[in-house]
């Protein structure tokens, strides 16, 4: 039977969640994906001012990892892109973590999320730099995506790149056509740079080791890691970037699954499709419903870490110099809107009008929320029950029920993670 993934968490995540000790991030998750757009998240009642007639609408969770509400951030997302991209092609790079670290990262994310960043973009800015490659500082747009096709464990780096920069006389220099840096060489800058760092981080011991295995342990696969091939990809170059930048939307907002994705469920197994980058056929992957939520909330981001950042001629600090390559390559390619794009209405939807005399909707009434979650804390004046700290802020809400306190409890006697 056809479904959707608030529909799949709506019926079976109370059973998942039964004797299992979530993280905070992950009931954050499951909490929005279940409850966006719907009476537990609060909202307003809209009126006819002549009293015609009245509807409920209610608050959107605005979390990462749901689809539900991402449509409208996503899109918008990706037009502040396109404005930005320079006005050349783009090579697209990928920069994965091993998977011998998954376990080190799972207990780390936003420590090891932020030394991944860095490592790739102090890689591609470093040998940019070089003479004997471009012998100039290019742009980057850097994104982060934790899963495979399958929702599988893959944490890896997606990275835009300028085919070309401003060198130190302020001059744009383009790479040449098909190559931007040696591959191999790229592998290996980055390979040491990241594994250096895990070094530094573990003999300071600013990361949480997973159970049964001590820093030796990690420093012995930190070594061995040296002998490896690292998995560090650079594509042909896309003309103006906008295929990469489209291909990253689909998973900035809204988590590894759009909202419109197949989804089937068959009793307790849900089945959707995906296409195998080995051989790049279609196929179709069934799981079971409790292995699917744990995948999907496995991936539900760190709260509060940027999961995209703009480097190099891209960064916000480089506004000027930005300006002036675009100057300097309008002539040669000049940019235009994607034709999509360019008939989308990004502005405020216009507020609901009365079906009878089409006078617009005012709201009358706030809903309260049941709970707070999402992305962000939906704000409201606390119940009459709540009592009130120094700050005017709730320390304490109503008596829990007894579900709401076993997970307040679980909560507290986690293991610590990131």
């Amino acid at each position: 039977m056809r479904s959707s993934l608030q529909t799949i968490f709506r019926e079976h995540f109370a059973s998942y969640a039964q004797g299992r000790d979530l993280h905070a991030r992950e009931w954050r998750a499951a909490n929005s994906i279940r409850d966006c757009r719907s009476a537990a998240l609060g909202g307003q009642v809209l009126s006819c001012e002549s009293g015609h007639y009245s509807r409920i609408q209610y608050n959107a969770c605005r979390h990462r990892s749901c689809p539900t509400c991402a449509d409208r951030p996503r899109q918008q997302w990706l037009q502040q892109q396109l404005q930005r991209l320079l006005p050349c092609d783009h090579f697209h790079g990928i920069f994965t973590l091993p998977h011998d670290f998954i376990p080190l990262w799972s207990f780390n994310r936003t420590a090891i999320n932020s030394l991944l960043f860095d490592c790739a973009r102090e890689s591609l800015l470093e040998l940019c730099a070089d003479q004997r490659f471009l012998g100039a500082k290019p742009g980057l747009l850097m994104a982060l995506h934790s899963w495979g096709r399958t929702l599988s464990q893959h944490p890896h780096v997606h990275c835009l790149i300028t085919a070309g920069g401003l060198n130190q006389q302020g001059q744009w220099v383009t790479s040449r056509p098909d190559y931007l840096l040696p591959v191999k060489a790229l592998s290996a800058l980055y390979r040491g740079k990241l594994l250096h760092h895990l070094k530094q981080a573990l003999r300071a011991q600013r990361l949480h080791l997973p159970p049964q295995q001590d820093r030796e342990h990690w420093m012995q696969r930190i070594k061995a890691q040296y002998r490896k091939h690292w998995n560090v990809e650079i594509s042909e170059p896309y003309r103006h970037g906008r295929g990469v930048a489209l291909y990253l939307a689909r998973y900035v907002k809204g988590g590894p699954l759009s909202r419109d994705r197949a989804l089937n469920v068959y009793d307790q197994s849900v089945e959707f499709g995906y296409t195998d980058h080995r051989d790049g056929q279609a196929k179709q992957l069934r799981l079971s419903t409790h292995e699917f939520i744990a995948r999907i909330l496995w991936h539900a981001p760190p709260r509060g870490q940027h999961m995209v950042r703009h480097c190099g001629l891209y960064a916000t600090a480089a506004h000027v110099q930005r300006q002036r390559s675009t100057q300097m390559l309008r002539p040669v390619a000049p940019a235009r809107i994607e034709p999509a794009l360019a008939r989308h209405d990004f502005s405020d939807p216009p507020m609901p009008s009365c079906p009878h005399c089409q006078a617009t909707l005012k709201k009358t009434l706030s809903l309260l929320p049941a709970h707070r979650s999402g992305e962000f804390s939906i704000r409201h004046r606390p119940l009459a029950a709540e009592p009130l700290g120094p700050t005017q802020r709730s320390s304490g809400g109503p008596v829990a029920t007894s579900n709401q306190a076993l997970r307040r409890r679980s909560l507290r006697h986690r293991t610590p993670l990131n």
